[in-house]
């Protein structure tokens, strides 16, 4: 575990473009992979898995959101009493992937005591949103979690792009008194190499549309909007927590870009989705939001019936 005091941007590497493919790039087989999942994503509409809803569909929500975002939560979806007892957690999926992300994380909560009002998960309507229309998306979902639970505030979960979607919305809207914790799984705080070159090659559309936002150079630029997002990395009265792989080919050349300074930063010696989908990240995003041990046995219960819960995907 390590906390950061300041960032040193990624280094400088000239002349590669993204768009000659016959240009050699310094990137690993495990990169390439990675790029490859997100075209093959984003053929299934931005879906990770094939998804057997649309990107707006609110069936799973107890409000119609008129089709600006999806997702899923409350008692309803997930088959448990109506009500609260902690604060609700809000979950934000990254590029090219939706609400499906988060279904084994709500079942690790469910077996731990957590209520069907407490876990919720937002599907944005496009599967590369901008950060804008992520924080329009998130201003809507967390106010109506709020007024459906009778809830403060809540914690947000987020991962890779959903990470600066969050921290955005939470410049963008002053919504830092909504928010109790804040985890960010494999964000790109503080840049990437990846989406400079993206950028430069003129790749800023599409999958690649949040590559002027996340250009690894950007305090060379005080108006650059990731300039201004770090001017105060962790701000107001909440708690952040970040998480990062040692091993995650997206954030070649800047490894630490994920940290926060004023956060507590963690590495784990797995990849990009690892993050997310690896048991310890998942017991310590479960400590960070709950304040409580994944393991302590007076909270471990049964699932709900699978039969009253519809899927996640």
């Amino acid at each position: 575990m390590s906390e950061r005091n300041s960032y040193t941007a990624c280094p400088s590497v000239a002349n590669v473009s993204l768009a000659n493919g016959s240009q050699r790039w310094p990137f690993s087989a495990d990169l390439r992979a990675n790029l490859r999942e997100l075209k093959r994503a984003r053929r299934h509409g931005g879906c990770h898995v094939e998804c057997d809803r649309e990107r707006g569909n609110a069936t799973r929500l107890p409000w119609n959101t008129g089709g600006l975002y999806g997702g899923w939560g409350g008692h309803a979806h997930h088959g448990t009493e109506p009500g609260t007892e902690r604060t609700p957690v809000v979950f934000v999926h990254g590029n090219q992937r939706d609400a499906c992300d988060w279904q084994g994380h709500a079942e690790f909560f469910l077996q731990r005591g957590y209520l069907g009002d407490e876990l919720w998960a937002v599907t944005f309507r496009d599967g590369s949103p901008s950060h804008r229309e992520m924080a329009a998306s998130l201003a809507d979902f967390v106010d109506q979690v709020r007024n459906e639970t009778g809830a403060d505030e809540v914690s947000v979960v987020a991962h890779s792009l959903g990470v600066t979607g969050v921290r955005w919305w939470l410049s963008e809207y002053d919504e830092h008194d909504h928010v109790d914790s804040m985890v960010g799984l494999a964000g790109a705080n503080h840049g990437s190499v990846l989406n400079r070159w993206a950028d430069r090659a003129g790749m800023s559309e599409g999958t690649y549309k949040m590559s002027p936002f996340l250009r690894d150079d950007y305090d060379r630029d005080d108006d650059h909007p990731l300039a201004r997002l770090n001017a105060d990395e962790t701000p107001g009265d909440v708690d952040y927590y970040t998480l990062r792989g040692t091993e995650d080919p997206l954030f070649w050349g800047c490894p630490e870009s994920p940290e926060l300074a004023g956060a507590t930063n963690v590495a784990l010696e797995t990849d990009h989705d690892g993050v997310r989908t690896d048991r310890r990240a998942r017991e310590l995003v479960f400590e960070w939001v709950s304040g409580e041990h994944p393991y302590d046995l007076s909270l471990q219960v049964g699932l709900p019936d699978q039969g009253t819960r519809d899927g996640a995907g």
